[in-house]
């Protein structure tokens, strides 16, 4: 941080009292409270496209977000020695607990006002625009093909992980052939055209640790891979989240549902969708990939338990696809 310290007080006008490591970040104690400094790996451009999203979601009602503190310069990112930085004030609380079920259900009414408030963004000009809508067909396929293909390195292979990826992978690869073939038949495309219509967005990395909880309110921050997506994205991954943690109980699936619903109501053919998402064998092809991959980043032990934790969940998983009934 040396020398930066003068740039940030600089740029932002803030008088510096103090800064601090903070988990991947900064605290800094200002004059103006205390604020969060972030480097990104972003361009400028990329950032303008965050920044919006924030301003547009605060315009339209939903202020419980980490907006960026601009710069004197009416700026939303400084740059300091090639990279760049955005700010936000520090915001008081606690991760989210996705185990507790009245956090689970506040956590998804937080997910469908956001969704709601996104209606009608429209990106400031000269922003770096990220579009995902209508790409999962291809996202699925392209993954297959990525296990299908790891599938052939495993058989060249002796370890206990190799054994274990080919004695299930057979079942994994039917399970996202399954929803491929359905997502090609599903009104996927409709929804992708009312989305663009819409003009809403997808926060994209609904997590417990990017929900901040207090007594008076849950707020939503690190935007960071925000983008035009469907919204069930977002609720399925929320969903996936908490069921791995109750081995698909249907009864946790309806109470998330019916906090979004209270709120943002989905449509038959985004449940449909959204089936399939949830169907699709993501954690199996993350787990698979990544050993195969870049496995210098885990031990060996830890990938095997990782895996087993996937096989462990096909039973209660199997069950909640094929009840799934909303």
């Amino acid at each position: 941080m040396q020398g930066m310290d003068r740039e940030i007080a600089a740029g932002y006008g803030l008088d510096l009292k103090n800064i601090v490591p903070y988990k991947d970040t900064y605290l800094i104690y200002t004059d103006k409270g205390r604020k969060i400094l972030k480097r990104m790996m972003f361009s400028s451009e990329r950032i303008l496209f965050i920044h919006g999203a924030k301003e547009h979601l605060v315009k339209n009602g939903f202020e419980n977000v980490d907006r960026y503190v601009k710069t004197i310069k009416d700026e939303p990112c400084f740059t300091f020695d090639n990279a760049n930085y955005v700010m936000c004030d520090f915001l008081e609380g606690r991760e989210c607990n996705f185990d507790n079920d009245n956090e689970a259900r506040k956590a998804a009414e937080l997910l469908a006002s956001m969704h709601s408030a996104s209606k009608g963004y429209k990106a400031p000009g000269g922003s770096k625009i990220q579009d995902e809508l209508g790409r999962l067909p291809a996202y699925f396929n392209k993954r297959l093909e990525d296990i299908k293909k790891l599938r052939k390195l495993a058989k060249k292979g002796k370890s206990k992980f190799d054994h274990m990826f080919l004695d299930n992978a057979d079942y994994f690869i039917g399970l996202g052939e399954q929803a491929v073939t359905e997502l090609e038949n599903s009104r996927y495309g409709n929804l992708v055209n009312e989305a663009r219509t819409d003009g809403s967005f997808c926060h994209h990395d609904f997590t417990h640790h990017n929900i901040i909880c207090n007594e008076d309110a849950f707020s939503l921050i690190n935007f960071d891979y925000c983008c035009f997506e469907l919204k069930i994205y977002d609720l399925a991954n929320l969903i996936r989240r908490k069921m791995r943690k109750c081995n698909w109980d249907m009864d946790k699936a309806i109470l998330i549902l019916d906090g979004y619903n209270s709120v943002e109501r989905l449509s038959r053919d985004e449940i449909a969708v959204m089936k399939l998402i949830l169907q699709f064998p993501q954690k199996f092809w993350r787990v698979v990939n990544r050993y195969y991959n870049s496995r210098r980043s885990w031990s060996e032990r830890s990938f095997i338990v990782k895996l087993q934790e996937v096989i462990d969940e096909v039973g209660g998983h199997r069950k909640f696809i094929d009840s799934y009934n909303f």
